[in-house]
């Protein structure tokens, strides 16, 4: 595959700061320093460590399907009650999510539905080769892997009534295969005949270790120049309508721009330069199970459990849902236990006597779309954030359009669906 991206030095290179070592500003850091600007990448933890870790691994160019739908406002009230549902508001936290809940159901029209997808797919359709070339750079292509994914309904009523996404997923130009039950055991006998009804989707992929591939960009990227520093950014020196310098713990770094890539810790720093950023905490759990024996080879999301199953290289990971209750409550592990009950059920035979569980905090804009480019009102503040859900899966893509934005040549796809000012509108 061609990923269309060919690093270009630029004449004069800047310092630019770049908040955040997830996977997004690993990326950022990346395609900076590649085209041979200088790199400091700030976070008080080590590269991966947090959000990044626990990724399912998608990485797919089929369009994805916003979260916020047509008839959503009528599960509110079983979002707040049921407390193992696949989207739980603890009821404490519901008061201070009620404005970003306003905002994600002015979403759940059709025509915004459809508008958000189509932004989602014109950055996701460059996942699958951006990740291939930047995982060949550092070293670790065996990490990406494209067999295809796997799209699967225990009933085919439900897949039946799916029409929105189905719709969305057409619209990608993509040639989706319709299984049965049987074509899908075929495909993945470790499934049996557990589904009614499937749908192939060739070009998409997985990583099969998130946290290794966040580290050897950042080894590469470090290798190539990137100064790492575990420091706390904590705020700003504002000169002339920009940023002249970062202020952390440990001092002051003057910079020519700053690249805010640092998820849902993004919000407080950007508060302090004026800005207010719609996102809120979507907290997911996963388990993954190192005893399982499985001949899985490919990415299943099971779309009527909300849950996707990915064969990493630690074992067998099981993960999704979403539960808001802000940053600082302590987790509930039961949502992560629940999913060794759900792949048992889905899996025949699957040992998970050995598993491991893991919460995170994925920073979710109200309308599923990330909020990515340069801000109007400070001349060298770019943002790369806001990926919820989808942050590996677009992460590279959102490493090439900064990397475009900072050397100020025309971005490879239209940033206008991406820019945070559509948010005061």
């Amino acid at each position: 595959m061609n990923s269309g991206y060919t690093a270009q030095s630029v004449p004069q290179g800047k310092t630019i700061a770049v908040i955040g070592a997830g996977i997004v500003g690993i990326c950022c850091a990346a395609y900076l320093v590649r085209e041979g600007h200088r790199v400091i990448l700030y976070d008080r933890r080590g590269p991966g460590e947090t959000t990044s870790f626990g990724n399912l691994g998608g990485v797919q160019s089929l369009a994805a399907t916003p979260l916020s739908l047509p008839g959503m406002l009528k599960d509110v009230p079983g979002w707040i009650l049921d407390q193992e549902g696949p989207l739980v508001i603890r009821p404490r936290h519901f008061p201070r999510a009620a404005g970003w809940l306003w905002k994600f159901w002015r979403e759940s029209s059709l025509e915004r539905v459809l508008h958000n997808a189509r932004a989602l797919n014109a950055l996701n359709s460059h996942s699958a080769t951006s990740h291939i070339e930047l995982a060949k750079w550092a070293g670790v292509s065996d990490l990406i892997q494209v067999p295809g994914q796997l799209y699967v309904w225990v009933s085919r009523k439900n897949y039946e009534k799916a029409q929105i996404s189905r719709k969305i997923w057409n619209s990608s130009g993509h040639d989706l295969i319709e299984l049965n039950a049987d074509q899908i055991g075929e495909l993945e006998p470790d499934l049996g005949r557990r589904f009614e009804v499937g749908l192939n989707i060739p070009g998409n992929g997985y990583c099969r270790n998130p946290y290794r591939l966040c580290v050897a960009i950042a080894d590469k990227a470090i290798a190539e120049g990137v100064e790492f520093r575990r420091e706390e950014v904590n705020g700003f020196v504002l000169n002339n309508g920009g940023i002249g310098a970062v202020q952390t713990d440990r001092g002051v770094q003057q910079v020519d721009g700053v690249v805010m890539a640092a998820g849902m810790w993004s919000k407080r720093l950007l508060a302090s330069l004026g800005y207010s950023v719609p996102l809120e905490s979507h907290r997911g759990y996963h388990v993954t199970i190192s005893s399982a024996k499985t001949t899985l080879s490919r990415m299943l999301m099971v779309i009527d459990r909300k849950v996707a199953i990915t064969p990493m290289e630690t074992g067998l990971r099981i993960g999704g849902t979403v539960e808001l209750a802000g940053l600082d409550a302590l987790p509930d592990y039961r949502r992560a236990r629940s999913f060794l009950s759900i792949g048992a059920s889905l899996l025949p035979g699957l040992d998970t006597s050995m598993a491991t569980e893991w919460m995170g905090h994925r920073p979710q804009t109200p309308d599923t779309v990330p909020i990515i480019g340069k801000t109007d009102r400070i001349a060298n503040l770019f943002l790369a954030l806001g990926h919820g859900q989808m942050g590996l899966l677009g992460s590279a893509p959102t490493g090439r359009l900064i990397a475009d934005l900072v050397a100020e040549r025309k971005p490879y796809i239209d940033v206008t669906p991406y820019r945070i000012e559509r948010f005061s509108r």
